[in-house]
């Protein structure tokens, strides 16, 4: 077999050839760039028991009075009332995040103490002085392992809550936060 001389032929060959590889660069870049700003399209696997799909979460609390208890998390924490089954129930979420709620369950024998809603924040320290200055009394940022710092409070039922802020590392170290005690709060 003769190699191809002809010159022209083999630049329209590497013209074209150039023109398709960037064409898969580009449909490759606009592909991940998607699948990067919308990641939920790569989920191919549900999170929940038996593959279901996790819908939300709902920490429940016993508490008292549901009405007082509603008016404590809408004043004191910004959250708003969800569901309404008062005065025997009541759920209250951040309206950004509608998908978890703390539901408020009538008892009169509240504060189990062995359940702690956890409030992810992008600043502990902002949102702690929130809460004081609503009266509430905060227990001490502390360490809950590696740039992860917490702190503790009761809703009025003595039910215990947490503040929670990730990425976050506090020199010198905090000391260690250990379980959670509602010995704070007025039971």
């Amino acid at each position: 077999m003769l190699a191809n001389t002809n010159i022209e032929s083999t630049g329209l060959n590497l013209e074209k050839a150039y023109r398709k590889v960037m064409k898969a660069v580009i449909v490759l870049f606009s592909v991940t760039f998607v699948l990067l700003v919308f990641p939920w399209l790569t989920s191919t696997a549900s999170a929940g028991p038996g593959g279901t799909s996790v819908k939300g979460w709902v920490t429940r609390f016993d508490v008292v009075d549901v009405k007082k208890s509603v008016a404590w998390y809408e004043d004191v924490l910004g959250m708003k009332l969800s569901l309404d089954a008062l005065p025997y129930y009541g759920q209250v979420s951040y309206p950004e995040y509608p998908d978890t709620q703390i539901g408020l369950n009538s008892n009169a024998s509240p504060a189990s103490g062995k359940a702690t809603a956890t409030i992810v924040v992008n600043d502990i320290n902002v949102a702690r002085d929130s809460i004081v200055s609503a009266g509430v009394d905060v227990e001490p940022i502390c360490s809950a392992g590696p740039d992860v710092v917490l702190a503790f409070f009761c809703d009025p039922d003595g039910n215990n809550l947490a503040l929670r802020q990730d990425g976050i590392t506090i020199t010198p170290p905090l000391p260690y936060c250990g379980a959670p005690k509602c010995n704070n709060c007025a039971s």
